[in-house]
């Protein structure tokens, strides 16, 4: 945690206590305290009811006002405050319909998901308060839903999401009753809006653990509930010259393998850069898949479209499946088309998928290498030139607008990318060679 959120959280505490109410750290923040990990958000949970929050931290907007909970913030950071509650009458498998604000912690955690998120702690004596079990579940490493586990999930079916989520980035084991429970539960997802499942979804691909978020997806029955398009990639075979490492989604889950935590568009990249495969399989001298990071790109946009992902996140995870079989040309590529290559959106991240790609098919990393050693030579200025001649330049030498111009320019940055023309002297004979006559009006 940031030491900014810690002096808050302690000044909230400090008031809520001075004030006389019980206060308590609760949840992710706890958690990942016994467990020795960093955590970024601070919860507080207290007996006071909504209006003394209100008189207390005036000012402070109310997050979920029908729920007791306010944002108090400073300058530099925020922490959330939510009075004691229990909660009834769930009817839209997401939110409850009525909600009860209680004096007793216990009626609170009760209504939480999982026992190892239902954990307080005392800001002042750093004691630790239990009441459903969750440490000795943390010392296990399991997920356990509180109480009884189909309820839980059918009051917020997005639990279902969190418990793979959780169970991935903590490499814990989903107790076998909260399993069962997941399963005959899983069809309820699609209840929840899909930028929500979306969300969750992000976070299992990027927090770390990928791989074994996915195969939790699957032996839930939740992969074919949300990502149809993914759990069609069981048994569709690949030339096993080429992937000893078995059939489309046995390669994915390795390529997921090879990911640490990273960005959402290489998450979903890494998810989806052979989703192409099952609809354009074909069997001839032996299997290939012609055409499929074109469709991979094409169904990408298609998928994250349908769960809500913003634009900025569509393109970019589109511009990495549709690049990824790009880097089998890199050794035939002459200057211009290496500089080109060089220059696709989000090249870094392309790179980290061919790296996760090429571990996740048992291949070498020559291409890589290859890349390194052609880059180590180019500067900023070589990869992306200035223009030696511009439109104006071209319109004053008495060369009309129109598309004829666009294709005059793309034929000198072609040339400039070769490294053949490197000033404005050779760029006027060159063009004075090349198109003469679209010099005179």
């Amino acid at each position: 945690m940031s030491p900014a959120a810690d002096r808050l959280a302690h000044r909230v505490a400090s008031a809520l206590r001075s004030a006389g109410f019980a206060v308590f750290f609760v949840g992710g923040c706890v958690r990942d305290k016994l467990l020795g990990l960093q955590t970024s958000d601070l919860d507080l949970c207290t007996d006071a009811p909504p209006s003394r929050l209100r008189e207390l931290f005036p000012g402070s907007p109310e997050v979920g006002a029908h729920f007791g909970v306010v944002l108090v913030r400073d300058e530099t950071a925020e922490v959330e405050v939510a009075t004691f509650r229990s909660e009834h009458s769930y009817r839209d498998g997401r939110h409850p319909g009525a909600v009860a604000f209680e004096s007793d912690p216990r009626q609170d955690v009760l209504r939480r998901d999982f026992t190892i998120n239902a954990l307080l702690e005392d800001p002042f004596s750093g004691e630790v308060f239990d009441y459903v079990g969750g440490r000795a579940d943390l010392e296990a490493g399991l997920i356990r839903a509180i109480g009884d586990p189909r309820q839980r999930f059918a009051e917020d079916h997005l639990r279902l999401l969190r418990a793979v989520r959780f169970a991935a980035r903590l490499a814990f084991t989903i107790e076998p009753e909260t399993c069962l429970a997941m399963r005959q539960e899983a069809a309820s997802i699609t209840r929840i809006a899909p930028e929500r499942v979306q969300s969750e979804m992000t976070r299992i691909l990027t927090e770390g653990g990928a791989r074994r978020g996915l195969e939790l997806l699957d032996t839930s029955g939740l992969l074919a509930q949300v990502l149809p398009e993914v759990a069609r990639m069981k048994g569709v075979p690949q030339p096993p010259e080429f992937h000893p490492e078995g059939d489309v989604w046995t390669h994915t889950l390795l390529v997921l393998d090879s990911l640490g935590p990273c960005t959402p568009a290489l998450g979903w990249a890494a998810l989806l850069h052979d989703v192409g495969k099952p609809k354009t399989i074909q069997f001839a001298d032996r299997i290939r898949f012609h055409g499929h990071a074109e469709m991979g790109a094409a169904m990408a946009r298609d998928i994250l479209t349908r769960m809500r992902c913003s634009n900025e996140l569509i393109e970019a995870v589109v511009s990495l499946v549709g690049a990824h079989m790009r880097f089998q040309d890199v050794p035939k590529m002459g200057e211009a088309a290496f500089r080109r290559f060089l220059r696709l959106p989000h090249f870094n991240e392309l790179l980290e998928l061919h790296r996760a790609d090429s571990l996740g098919g048992r291949k070498g990393m020559e291409t890589l290498g290859v890349i390194a050693s052609r880059r180590a030579s180019l500067t900023e200025a070589d990869i992306h030139p200035a223009p030696i001649l511009r439109g104006d330049d071209l319109i004053a030498l008495g060369y009309p607008p129109g598309p004829g111009m666009g294709q005059i320019m793309k034929a000198l940055e072609e040339e400039q990318l070769e490294g053949r023309l490197r000033s404005r002297d050779q760029a006027l004979a060159w063009l004075s060679q090349h198109f003469p006559q679209a010099g005179k009006r």
